[in-house]
């Protein structure tokens, strides 16, 4: 029978004659598994509403104030509404994310200021809590969209409004966006040129043309954003995060065994460069900081760390307590402000963040963060290895940007800002990515029954 072709006038379906040609592929089914479940989910939906809205809140949140901080919770309070069945899920997936904003709500016992050490830690509890909602929604490929829109929109503004800063003592000026912090600047414009790198790659690999296009417009920008905002620390997380992204995106057809040694070499790289961090007198990023007219201090974060140490020996177990030290009224707060002369008194850190850590809660806060580090990057890792779908070549892109930038920056740890999102997000990818996704076994059931409805076996 399969070599008798149905006649066409009995409207049967035609059933290929042996030895004929096959009928010619769509160029879906030439890609992988989770590939072409990326291909097919649709860009809109309520994942990527939610996206959105979730980052453009904290994009403008010095814009937005306390209505950005409301949009923030309303958002995130309305999807866990919408997703209330799969909740008990996903946090017995990603429950060790849970651990370090566990531990800040702890310290409201020996902080020096418990009442806002109970308003950050809750704020911050509800910021991880919004990253894994992110990173475990059916959607991705409209969770990644709703971030590029996001991304793009701030940009696009901060360029059409946006201010200029001095740098240095050589005259140069860089551009600082909406706020007065350059570095800021430079992280929105670099976090989203990540996003639309891989958009871009994406598009042209699921030949999604008009994706691409945009993709590489949206970059460009960002990419001028990021130069003209003069950080170091943003223009060298780009450089490593899009090497990652090119080269995890080139192993995905090496094998197994392939990227594992790629995996390997990378791992023993980032250990010998952090041993080299820790020996050499004159840090990589010290030297690529000159290169924008910046002092040898790293702009004062020397003398920031400096005091941390002093900080970090009265309280190096648990630290002072999340969210206690930056306050109106603690003397060294008020010290450091007048220091870097920041009128506002508001928005400052330690620019490095094991101190920042260890100074709100101790060395028991960065072992723990640790652990966390190590368990999410781990299945995360794992799960490239497995499948090397497109969402881990991404995630782990990410992971590269933002781990160079700790050195110098608090990433992670603040509440209501999209570095943290971005961090806990891809530390709880790697828990969702075991097995083929709803998505993928749709797409396959989709298509057995059209080949079915053709007239073709399986």
């Amino acid at each position: 029978m399969a070599e008798i072709a149905s006649l066409p006038w009995h409207g049967h379906p035609r059933i290929p004659v042996r030895g004929t040609a096959p009928a010619p592929r769509h160029h879906l089914e030439t890609l992988g598994e989770e590939d072409r479940a990326f291909a097919a989910a649709p860009a809109l939906s309520w994942d990527g509403a939610y996206a959105s809205a979730l980052f453009i809140s904290m994009l403008f949140i010095l814009e937005l104030g306390s209505m950005g901080a409301a949009l923030f919770c309303a958002a995130t309070l309305l999807y866990c509404a919408k997703r209330i069945g799969t909740l008990p899920a996903t946090a017995s997936q990603q429950w060790y994310l849970l651990a370090f904003p566990l531990l800040a709500l702890l310290s409201v016992m020996w902080s020096s200021l418990p009442v806002e050490t109970l308003k950050h830690g809750a704020e911050f509890a509800l910021t991880v809590i919004a990253a894994m909602l992110l990173c475990s929604a059916r959607n991705q490929k409209s969770v990644l969209l709703g971030i590029f829109w996001a991304f793009l929109l701030y940009t696009a503004v901060s360029l059409a409004f946006g201010h200029m800063v001095d740098v240095g003592d050589y005259g140069a000026r860089a551009l600082s966006g909406l706020s007065d912090s350059k570095n800021e600047e430079a992280d929105m414009a670099a976090t989203g040129l990540v996003v639309s790198a891989f958009l871009f790659i994406a598009g042209m690999r699921i030949r999604a043309k008009g994706l691409a296009l945009l993709a590489l417009a949206a970059g460009l920008m960002q990419a001028y954003v990021t130069v003209r905002a003069l950080s170091a620390g943003a223009i060298a997380g780009t450089a490593a995060a899009l090497l990652v992204l090119v080269a995890l995106i080139t192993m995905r057809k090496a094998g197994r065994n392939g990227r594992i040694a790629l995996l390997a070499a990378a791992v023993l790289s980032a250990v010998l460069v952090a041993a080299l961090l820790l020996v050499s007198s004159t840090s990589p990023l010290s030297w690529a900081a000159q290169l924008f007219g910046k002092d040898p201090t790293l702009t004062g974060r020397t003398y920031l760390w400096f005091r941390a140490r002093d900080f970090i020996a009265d309280h190096p177990l648990l630290g002072g307590g999340y969210g206690a030290f930056w306050q109106h009224g603690n003397l060294d707060a008020e010290g450091l402000w007048r220091y870097a002369g920041i009128a506002t008194r508001e928005g400052f850190n330690f620019h490095n963040t094991l101190y920042d850590v260890l100074v709100s809660l101790g060395w028991i806060g960065a072992l723990v963060l640790g652990l966390t580090f190590l368990a999410g990057l781990g299945r995360l890792l794992a799960g490239y290895v497995r499948s090397a779908s497109l969402m881990s070549c991404f995630w782990l892109a990410v992971a590269a940007y933002l781990f160079i930038r700790m050195p110098t920056e608090c990433v992670g740890i603040n509440e209501f800002y999209f570095a943290t999102v971005m961090l806990f997000a891809l530390l709880g990818a790697g828990a969702t990515m075991r097995g083929p996704s709803f998505a993928a076994r749709g797409w396959e059931s989709c298509r057995k029954a059209a080949w079915r409805a053709r007239g073709w076996a399986g």
